[in-house]
């Protein structure tokens, strides 16, 4: 992705090697936030199935993971659909 190399170009200008575990995704945050919504819709419009299916694996994976820890375990309504029961 073309953006994600310029991107990284822009990091590796300002952070020496020490600095990169720490300060990365706050530098990709402010990127992200001086975006507009049109701006990001440009993005994800350039990008071909593949970088698509990545970036919606890495967000799915994340998220799914951080509901994992919340979790304990699920119950199912009436209609099948399974609920997740957050640990008190």
């Amino acid at each position: 992705m073309r953006f994600a190399d310029d991107v990284l170009q822009l990091y590796l200008q300002h952070f020496n090697n020490n600095e990169h575990d720490d300060s990365l995704e706050l530098f990709v945050q402010s990127i992200l936030e001086q975006m507009d919504h049109n701006d990001l819709l440009q993005l994800v419009q350039r990008c071909n199935k593949e970088e698509l299916n990545k970036i919606l694996t890495n967000y799915l994976r994340e998220d799914i993971e951080v509901k994992l820890k919340n979790t304990s375990s699920t119950t199912e309504d009436s209609d099948g659909n399974m609920t997740w029961k957050k640990v008190q």
